[in-house]
């Protein structure tokens, strides 16, 4: 069986998130349960500095009466575990950001999206490796199986391959003028509400989900709550109709890179059996790059994207009281909307004793703040998957949670019965709620012997990508079937 990824996005070489960690670690273990998985990303300028090889000849894509070529290079082996093309153009993908600069969303992204859609689709012709399935992921490649469903139906034969997309956050939707799909050359019957109509206007991912053979998402729980007006983001609707083939699918994490036995990147290794002495060994080194005050109190992490969704609104609302009472401290390291910069900011120069505050993002640090805190904050009011927990579980550091999405799924919640519980989940979005959370985790860690028991629980839950790889497996099976 042979499987494309079409992502905007594949770590290490261009990523903004968890869809660029997902797109560089699944196809590994893919290969490893005997599918051959390659990626097809663009050659964002970020990519440039690595080496790869241009192959011969050219996709056109037309885009109204335009002919826009591109070409695709294949990385140099050396660099990556897995195939990797580049597809090729300089002007729509040759630039510093994935999707966006300092003044906003680039405004030929919905044909950035059909160059890229299309081109998985005819990349065969350059390679001469065709794939059974073509994996898209999230609205930048959502267009994919739409093409791809154009050119079968062309060839009037039983189809061929076939199509999965993977809805990594459905808030980005990928929503355009009507006029933009007018110039996609798909066919005209694509268009309407069985299609990439929204409400008058185009939208992309709507049109994957109405036409992929499967869709996944990337935990079961939000699997599940996409279909619900609360977090459907409006394309629920669609979500439901196409319930029967849609799948949640847990992410994993790369056990190898994310392990604080031999991770170089943090001042003190250890592991899931004694944890103790390296674990204070980085907090202590923690503490004092932040220059915090004490280290005998519990110390609280957060590494995330400042933004709505992840209810960091939330903390600064129960932290000026909470530090007031004078238990906990806290590093923060994160960026996005800037009147949350803003408040943090204010909140760590008032309290400079026992707030670190690190504005912007920091591979290093990250491992550092995840191997040095006791517990680690993610009161987000949806997450997909979310990986950070998972890092975090890994390193010892006790995730206190919203119970929602694949935090619900990666997190066995503290409750009465204490004897496997690995983290604290609240119910609602509220700040009493999380603060009576982050209470109770002190409570607990007062008891050191019950703390210690939960840690070594939490840093011993399996997340390797095995078991999303055999699942991904056997859902290619069921479209090839199909098919």
């Amino acid at each position: 069986m042979k499987v494309l990824f079409v992502s905007p996005e594949v770590s290490p070489f261009a990523r903004t998130g968890g869809l660029g960690e997902v797109v560089g670690s699944l196809p590994i273990a893919l290969n490893q349960v005997g599918v051959e998985t390659k990626i097809l990303c663009p050659l964002h300028g970020c990519c440039k500095t690595f080496p790869y090889k241009t192959l011969d000849g050219d996709i056109v894509f037309r885009y109204g009466n335009t002919k826009i070529k591109s070409q695709v290079g294949v990385l140099d082996q050396k660099h990556s575990p897995v195939s990797v093309y580049f597809l090729i153009n300089e002007k729509l993908f040759g630039r510093t950001g994935i999707y966006a600069d300092e003044k906003g969303d680039y405004s030929d992204n919905c044909l950035r999206s059909f160059v890229l859609s299309h081109a998985a689709t005819q990349i065969e012709k350059i390679t001469r490796w065709k794939p059974d399935i073509l994996h898209a992921h999230d609205w930048m490649a959502a267009a994919t199986s739409a093409y791809l469903n154009a050119k079968q139906a062309k060839k009037k034969s039983p189809k061929v391959q076939g199509s999965v997309l993977t809805i990594h956050n459905l808030e980005h939707q990928g929503v355009f003028n009507q006029s933009e799909f007018h110039k996609s050359r798909l066919p005209n019957t694509y268009w309407g509400i069985d299609g990439f109509e929204h409400h008058g206007t185009l939208n992309l991912l709507k049109g994957g989900i109405q036409h992929a053979d499967k869709i996944s998402t990337v935990s079961p729980t939000y699997a599940q709550e996409i279909r619900t007006k609360a977090h459907g983001q409006n394309l629920e609707e669609s979500l439901k109709f196409r319930g029967a083939d849609l799948l949640g699918i847990l992410n994993g994490i790369d056990q190898e890179s994310w392990n604080p036995i031999n991770d170089q990147l943090i001042p003190s290794n250890f592991g899931p059996h004694k944890p103790l002495p390296g674990k204070q060994l980085c907090k202590e080194d923690l503490i004092k790059e932040f220059k915090l005050a004490n280290i005998k109190e519990p110390l609280i992490g957060v590494v995330s994207r400042l933004h709505h969704q992840k209810g960091l609104d939330l903390l600064l609302s129960i932290l000026p009281d909470m530090l007031a009472e004078g238990r906990g401290s806290f590093i923060i390291l994160g960026s996005g909307d800037k009147v949350l910069e803003k408040e943090f900011s204010k909140l760590a120069d008032s309290f400079p004793e026992r707030i670190g505050l690190r504005i912007g993002f920091d591979d290093a640090l990250a491992r550092r703040i995840f191997a040095g805190t006791d517990f680690f904050l993610m009161p987000s009011r949806f997450e997909p998957c979310g990986l950070a927990q998972q890092y975090a579980m890994r390193y010892g550091s006790i995730p206190v949670a919203r119970n929602t999405g694949g935090l619900s799924d990666t997190i066995i919640a503290r409750t009465d019965e204490k004897s496997k519980s690995t983290g604290y989940l609240f119910k609602s979005a509220e700040p009493k709620l999380l603060l009576d959370s982050i209470k109770l985790a002190i409570r607990d860690w007062d008891d050191e012997s019950f703390y210690l028991n939960m840690q070594k629980r939490a840093m011993n839950v399996p997340s390797s990508w095995d078991v999303a790889a055999e699942k991904y497996k056997t859902l290619y099976n069921w479209v090839l079937r199909d098919s």
